[in-house]
């Protein structure tokens, strides 16, 4: 059986699996294994590839075992939290879009997935590699590991590699990239290098790889950003206009500035009067200050503005969107990262409840615990904007 049907067996009948160091010895941690083992005689290192295809990413790009065995392992936590233990513990995370296909799958909510490639797949592929990979996921029986005898454990290992095409097995290659580094001079550092220099190294390209000019195209990011002004580089947040929303212009500045909340209705009776909008000053840990701009209506809002939108907090009516760019919460959450607040006691209700949007759970009466969602806000707005809104100054 292939790693994902043992995972997916292992899951469903609730045989947790075993994780291995270095020394055959058991460990708690996946971060600290360096195999995985299943119904106590077969064996896979931690980072082999499953048969689970990533939906957002290239052409047949799957999740590694431990990427999986990682997520069933948290997956009581909610988004936020999931990306930051697997930046703690420097493992890949599972896309959002990703997350609930993968655990309806392996805890058998679901019988298939699309995302599965199966092992009759019809892709040619040479008589080599396809034994190669055949004989890899076969079920082999080993025998236990011991602690002293090292060279056994490498022989161990080396007997269940597959040969596949990772980012690091194409880093190893043997190929010359001066000629990446001679574009990035002339690109990042603004130095020139002559054309027949440029030429000369692509020449020796796959025609497949061959850009058509000297300079080749930079990414869409990277162009629009330098295109746009430092005004329109700067993150906008849109926040309900209903008074009674948990938060609005009233309370949203002191509320992710000194992390402190405090109710909007109450404010507004105090008759203070509601900004057109507010800039949110974030200070980040390494001492830099980024400016955030909060509107709550877009009644004026050109192109360039909705480009900046990165974070929606919605009030949990479809009324809010009414004459937006995206009316429709499918094409609005497709396009910005949406923020559902509510308190800690409280559950989403419909329709937000079948909306993609992220919890931020705000207590009743505990004013201390403010600052822990204010930096889970911030850590799953960052995660998200480094994905989808990389021009932007965050």
């Amino acid at each position: 059986m292939d790693p994902l049907s043992l995972l997916r067996e292992s899951t469903i009948n609730n045989k947790p699996v075993v994780l291995l160091d270095a020394d055959g010895a058991s460990v708690p941690n996946i971060s600290d294994a360096k195999n995985i083992q299943f119904n106590g005689d077969t064996i896979f290192p931690r980072d082999t590839p499953t048969n689970f295809k990533k939906t957002t990413a290239a052409e047949n790009e799957t999740y590694a075992l431990e990427t999986l065995i990682f997520l069933v392992q948290n997956a009581q936590l909610d988004n936020s939290a999931y990306f930051k233990e697997c930046r703690n513990r420097q493992i890949e995370h599972v896309s959002i879009v990703d997350r609930r296909k993968i655990l309806d799958y392996l805890t058998g909510k679901v019988d298939q997935s699309p995302n599965v490639i199966q092992a009759n797949n019809t892709e040619k592929r040479p008589r080599d590699d396809v034994t190669s990979t055949e004989s890899s996921i076969k079920k082999a029986k080993v025998t236990p590991l011991k602690s002293d005898d090292s060279i056994f454990i490498v022989k161990q290992v080396v007997s269940r590699e597959r040969e596949i095409l990772t980012l690091s097995s194409v880093l190893r290659g043997n190929k010359n990239f001066t000629h990446a580094i001679n574009l990035a001079q002339q690109l990042v550092l603004k130095k020139e290098v002559p054309v027949a220099r440029l030429n000369t190294q692509k020449s020796g390209l796959p025609a497949a790889h061959k850009p058509s000019s000297a300079v080749p195209a930079k990414s869409a990011a990277a162009v629009k950003s330098q295109k746009l002004s430092s005004k329109d580089k700067i993150p906008l947040i849109i926040v309900p206009a209903a008074p009674t929303a948990k938060f609005t212009l009233y309370n949203i500045k002191q509320f992710l500035e000194d992390q402190k909340y405090e109710d909007s209705q109450a404010l507004r009776d105090e008759g203070r009067k509601k900004p057109e909008r507010v800039t949110v000053e974030r200070k980040k840990p390494n001492g830099q200050s980024v400016p955030y701009h909060v509107v709550d209506s877009v009644a004026h809002f050109k192109q360039s503005d909705w480009d900046r939108v990165c974070c929606v907090f919605v009030a949990g009516q479809l009324w809010q969107f009414k004459g937006w760019k995206w009316e429709k919460p499918v094409e609005l959450f497709s396009n910005v990262k949406g923020f559902y607040p509510k308190w800690t006691s409280d559950k989403i209700t419909a329709p937000a409840s079948e909306w993609a949007v992220s919890e931020m759970n705000i207590h009743r009466h505990k004013r201390h615990m403010d600052k822990a969602a204010v930096s889970q806000f911030w850590d799953a707005l960052d995660s998200y904007n480094a994905t989808h809104k990389q021009y932007l100054n965050f």
